[in-house]
């Protein structure tokens, strides 16, 4: 029997984005062994017969002992589970998880650097400092002779190429973690409310602070809409706001934050129009998940929102860190129910044509095929 290791950093990670793909594998006749930071996610794992390795590695941590340490536990993981096939999610995983490959030395490996993470999207002094150590990490690690790349969208995937990180013939863009159709009807919109969702981890480089101050502006000429945030902070991540932080804009007024739920499509049929004012994605599947469910989108015009959302199709697109143009795009589909009911029904097409889990699971499982017959 092949088998089929994951490294990721956290299992709540993991379900949203793979966890189609893993039951796929293991239906195809693939062992699936997962490595993760295990939480209140870990008997979903456990109840789908995946075989688990905690791991202990923080997305934010950077001291070089406790990473070589991470790194070598990493190895005596490898040896024990005797994977043919390691698959490496997000950029810490990807640097430990392929050295500790190269020293086990008896898998094909294969990286999936989604969304290309905070270092490559936020200015802060640790981030600057960090990105040309990992850019020279990723170029030899994504060139290894036995390493496949997958990339979310082909902005990415045209800048590894061009920056020769990876040649062409080592990386295939596979859009997004796909959605299922058949939990996200395409139901029609109720034209009585005016409820603006964004769903997303409270983190600033989503543009969480972008969205509070664009429903404060709205609210001037929609006083009845409703902005609601749908997400919840994360400690690991260096650019989370706190509770008090959201509890303070809730007070305010302008916002309603609802926090984690796991009733996003009952969410999303309630909504009118789903909001991303993300710095950078990989491929958000929030935008993905809104196509399906067959409502009209806002979202800033970056890498990842610009594979989801085509300006004027079905959404619109406005420029980064803008509040001002953000509160300006939503004010005119608020306003617009004949352009929000058109983009609503283009966006169902492009999920049902581009974004559907049985394409993502099909393209991944022809990349694990690909490696094994290397």
């Amino acid at each position: 029997m092949t088998k089929l290791h994951f490294v990721v950093n956290e299992d709540w990670a993991f379900i949203s984005h793979f966890y189609e793909r893993a039951v796929a594998a293991k239906s195809a006749g693939y062992k699936v062994g997962i490595s993760a930071h295990l939480g209140d996610k870990r008997s979903i794992l456990e109840n789908a017969g995946f075989t688990l390795y905690p791991h202990h590695i923080s997305r934010s941590g950077t001291n070089p002992l406790v990473e070589i340490r991470n790194l070598l536990a990493m190895v005596k993981v490898f040896r024990a589970s005797k994977p043919d096939i390691i698959h490496l999610i997000a950029l810490k995983p990807i640097v430990i998880g392929a050295i500790a490959a190269r020293i086990y030395g008896k898998a094909q490996v294969v990286c999936a650097p989604i969304g290309m993470g905070y270092l490559f999207s936020s200015s802060d002094r640790k981030a600057r400092f960090l990105q040309p150590v990992i850019r020279f990490m990723l170029r030899r690690i994504l060139n290894l002779r036995n390493t496949q790349v997958i990339i979310e969208n082909d902005e990415d995937c045209a800048s590894l190429i061009s920056g020769k990180f990876v040649k062409v013939t080592n990386i295939q863009v596979i859009k997004g973690a796909g959605v299922d159709l058949s939990s996200y009807q395409a139901t029609p919109e109720n034209f009585d409310t005016q409820v603006v969702t964004m769903f997303a981890r409270v983190l600033r480089d989503k543009g969480v602070l972008d969205f509070v101050a664009a429903a404060n502006i709205v609210h001037r000429q929609f006083p009845k809409a409703a902005f609601q945030l749908v997400g919840d902070c994360d400690p690991g991540n260096p650019t989370s706001f706190n509770e008090n932080d959201v509890r303070s804009w809730e007070s305010a007024g302008s916002i309603r934050w609802l926090g984690y739920r796991n009733d996003v499509p009952a969410l999303l049929a309630a909504s009118n129009i789903v909001c991303l004012p993300s710095y950078r994605e990989g491929l958000p599947k929030t935008l993905i998940e809104a196509c399906a469910a067959q409502r009209a989108i806002v979202a800033t015009d970056v890498t990842g929102c610009r594979e989801v959302v085509t300006h004027g199709s079905n959404g619109l697109l406005v420029p980064v860190r803008n509040p001002e143009q953000l509160a300006t795009a939503i004010s005119q589909l608020l306003g617009d129910q004949v352009q929000r009911t058109t983009f609503a029904k283009n966006g169902r097409l492009r999920a049902e044509n581009e974004f559907a889990s049985p394409i993502v699971i099909e393209r991944t499982l022809a990349v694990y095929k690909k490696v094994l017959s290397v």
